[in-house]
């Protein structure tokens, strides 16, 4: 079985027996679908969830590259978040968004950055506030398709859940065509959040 085919047979296994779960997934070889693996059964074990947070977190350390080793951190912190364990998510958020500028090119750091705002959303407004504005920040620097798909679906998540902040953040927006992608997409309604735990 491919690491994929474990990482998503752990997600199934987790709902039901999560100690299981646990073990199937640490024997799962590729860091990114064994750091998301334990992020499910963080997410649905009735254990303490840090020290398997601090197992998906080392997993993701062992990841080839920047982008992965930070990208993947979003599965960890939102199912720390859906757990109420909100401080430390938040903690978690910090250290890893610390080292997002090693994401190297920034169409990369954006898409990291997208998955790292829709964990973010589930901890606070000011949370996901803090990496809309990063992805933003890229998409000013960079014309990458990549890096303005990501800021217009940053403004749609943010005005889901702060639509105050995501209409200034807006304004923030050099490219008088992105911003008004930005606007249509507010205008829509905004973008409804990703589900990490389906």
């Amino acid at each position: 079985m491919n690491a994929t085919k474990q990482r998503d047979a752990v997600a199934q296994q987790a709902k039901a027996d999560s100690r299981a779960a646990l073990k199937a997934a640490r024997e799962i070889t590729d860091p990114w679908y064994r750091a998301q693996a334990l992020a499910h059964v963080l997410r649905y074990c009735e254990d303490h969830p840090i020290p398997i947070a601090n197992e998906a977190a080392d997993s993701a350390a062992c990841c080839p590259d920047p982008y992965k080793r930070t990208a993947v951190r979003a599965w960890e912190i939102a199912a720390l978040a859906e757990r109420s364990e909100r401080d430390e998510a938040n903690t978690r958020l910090k250290a890893v968004m610390k080292r997002i500028a090693e994401v190297t090119p920034s169409s990369s750091r954006s898409e990291a950055l997208l998955l790292l705002l829709h964990a973010s959303s589930r901890i606070s407004g000011d949370a996901a506030t803090t990496v809309a504005e990063a992805i933003v920040r890229t998409s000013n620097a960079d014309s990458h398709w990549r890096c303005q798909r990501a800021v217009v679906d940053a403004i749609g998540v943010l005005h889901y859940i702060r639509s105050k902040s995501a209409m200034t953040l807006s304004y923030q927006i050099l490219d008088a065509k992105l911003k008004s992608k930005s606007e249509q997409r507010i205008a829509a309604g905004g973008s409804l959040l990703r589900d990490f735990f389906c």
